[in-house]
């Protein structure tokens, strides 16, 4: 009976090792160097307009790592009171080629503190992003000259990252 008992052990053991694990967990956020130039001129404009600004990222997500390589600026043309375009960021920066986006928040709390989270609003959008594209989105938030916040969303959760520099 021990012997059975063993073997049963040690075929759940096998099982459970052959089974596909969940997907790895990224643990690492970067900008490419050719992403930072575009990140720089996206706040500097956006604090020259005293106003939001919007980007589409384009990037991977591998394994422990998720490197965001380029950037392209939105038109604030049609938009709400924020100089944001919700449906132009859905509509522009989906995949392939997109995989998310990054804004800015230039306003100050106490005309001194940045709003350095992501709001409500911002995470209606973003929920609506992965929604609609049904996988994992990379999102950024810039809320001074060097300072960003990033996450991914998607259908299976949220990964945040910490506050880090671009």
């Amino acid at each position: 009976m021990a012997i059975v008992a063993r073997t049963a052990r040690i075929g759940v053991v096998a099982l459970l090792l052959a089974a596909d694990g969940p997907a790895r967990i990224p643990t690492t956020f970067r900008f490419e160097p050719s992403a930072r130039p575009e990140l720089h001129r996206l706040w500097e404009g956006s604090v020259n307009a005293k106003a939001e600004r919007v980007a589409c990222l384009a990037g991977l997500i591998e394994g422990d790592t998720v490197s965001i390589s380029r950037v392209l600026p939105l038109d604030a043309g049609a938009s709400d009171s924020l100089g944001v375009s919700a449906a132009a960021s859905l509509e522009t920066c989906g995949p392939p080629t997109w995989r998310g986006t990054v804004h800015t928040h230039v306003a100050l709390r106490d005309g001194r503190q940045p709003y350095s989270l992501f709001s409500g609003a911002d995470r209606g959008i973003m929920m609506l992003w992965w929604r609609r594209w049904q996988e994992d989105g990379i999102f950024c938030l810039l809320y001074s000259g060097e300072e960003v916040i990033c996450e991914i969303e998607g259908p299976r959760g949220a990964v945040l990252f910490p506050r880090s520099q671009y």
